[in-house]
């Protein structure tokens, strides 16, 4: 379909219209382009125009070149830099992807013996549960599930989830809008393989690769304020920490 003639540079719009169908899923990761011969053919353009156009993704690595085979999708991953303090959100806009959330679950609940120990609390204290299905792309990545201390936090205790914003932001935007500074995150990681629970969630195979992690975040004065259970895609996901001597 020949690109229109709107002032537009045509290997821009070549990039674009690439882009929207990879966030939509029309093409998916691995699969191999069209020859730019056909490309260029489809776009009404040139073969050095589609080549632009394609350079550009090839940049924001959307795209990537096997020599003598083609060009393929890129896997589509949320890159987490552990490096500083970065949410879901933020990673997947700074990659050029598109965040989402639906919370499955808001409700107050007795804190466990082990969610207890990680947010100083004691067993049978009142605690907000908040867990919510994340996707990049519109395909699930992240299952995470949020327990804050009740006491901390009066105004969620009456909210409603629709009422929360959650499909847009993080948690720690509803934590930071009650008054608390955050400082740190520490974060236990461990392989793990999906049930056929979590598989049905995450919409991968029962014993597919899980990345999970068990989070809690604290306030600049030490407070423990949120501990989360996150279960990431193994194929979704990666992460970036750096070690010192």
């Amino acid at each position: 379909m020949p690109l229109p003639k709107n002032g537009i540079p045509l290997y821009i719009q070549i990039r674009d219209s690439l882009r929207q169908q990879i966030e939509q899923g029309l093409l998916e990761q691995g699969q191999k382009l069209p020859s730019e011969d056909e490309l260029a053919a489809e776009f009404g353009v040139s073969r050095m125009t589609v080549r632009q156009g394609l350079a550009s993704l090839i940049d924001d690595g959307l795209l990537y070149r096997k020599h003598g085979l083609g060009t393929f999708v890129s896997n589509s991953n949320v890159e987490r830099d552990h490096r500083r303090l970065t949410n879901f959100f933020e990673s997947c806009r700074l990659g050029g992807k598109v965040p989402e959330a639906r919370v499955t679950q808001f409700e107050i609940i007795s804190v466990s013996q082990p969610v207890a120990e990680a947010l100083n609390l004691t067993p049978g204290d009142p605690v907000i549960r908040i867990t919510t299905l994340r996707t990049m792309n519109s395909k699930p990545v992240t299952l995470h599930d949020a327990y804050l201390p009740a006491v901390l936090f009066p105004r969620l205790q009456t909210a409603r989830p629709e009422e929360l914003g959650l499909e847009e932001r993080h948690v720690w935007e509803l934590i930071e809008r009650s008054g608390y500074s955050l400082s740190h995150l520490t974060e236990r990681l461990e392989a793990q393989l999906a049930d056929e629970q979590l598989a049905q969630i995450l919409e991968v195979a029962p014993g597919s690769p899980i990345l999970y992690g068990a989070r809690v975040l604290y306030a600049v004065d030490g407070t423990p304020l949120k501990y989360a259970d996150c279960y990431n895609r193994g194929d979704k996901v990666s992460l970036t920490v750096e070690l010192l001597p």
